[in-house]
């Protein structure tokens, strides 16, 4: 006989109610693998998948402290539902404004960027993840673009991008950065 929706939430929310900190950190490793994989079929970006199901985690968390909150499916189909109405709604978001040509390839500028010390497998995985990301017409693909092809300064990004300061920008640059490593990380371990 299948466990209900009950019984295989009863670990966790026992655990939740149990150690916080603790419940937090195993409902999130432990649902993230089948998230990913389930949101991966509609989209292949793996580090957009990876902030969105931070966000299905945190929504899930704060309804969980709520008294009058009652979950009536089990966690990973709750965190799924969060995922994948997060995920439409980004996908069917207008494309967001890029200043560069139509038909525009991602590898004119990319062998003008100085990568020491990376073999081809390894550039071809950073061209096959950056396309990706030129595809999605993303946040990070333009405030790369604006970084390193049109070498704008930060301050000029925040304004054009709508972030509140150039510090702002900054950090999401980085943020950006770390997002791409850990995709070509992962092409890597493949």
């Amino acid at each position: 006989m299948a466990k209900s929706y009950d019984q295989s939430n009863q670990y966790y929310l026992g655990l939740f109610r149990a150690n916080r900190r603790r419940g937090i950190d195993v409902i999130y490793l432990d649902h993230k693998q089948y998230f990913i994989q389930y949101l991966a079929q509609f989209y292949p970006i793996y580090s957009d998948l990876d902030m969105i199901y931070t966000d299905a985690v945190l929504v899930l968390i704060e309804n969980l402290g709520r008294s009058s909150f009652q979950l009536t499916c089990t966690i990973q189909t709750y965190l799924n539902a969060i995922g994948k109405n997060q995920l439409f709604k980004k996908i069917n978001r207008e494309p967001e404004v890029s200043t560069l040509p139509e038909g525009f390839d991602c590898g004119d500028w990319l062998e003008d960027i100085e990568l020491d010390g990376i073999s081809p497998a390894e550039y071809a995985i950073f061209k096959k993840v950056f396309k990706q990301m030129a595809e999605a017409r993303s946040k990070c693909y333009q405030i790369f673009q604006r970084v390193y092809y049109q070498g704008q300064a930060m301050k000029e990004i925040a304004l054009e991008l709508g972030y509140s300061s150039e510090a702002n920008a900054r950090q999401q640059k980085y943020k950006c950065l770390l997002r791409l490593k850990e995709n070509i990380d992962k092409q890597l371990k493949k």
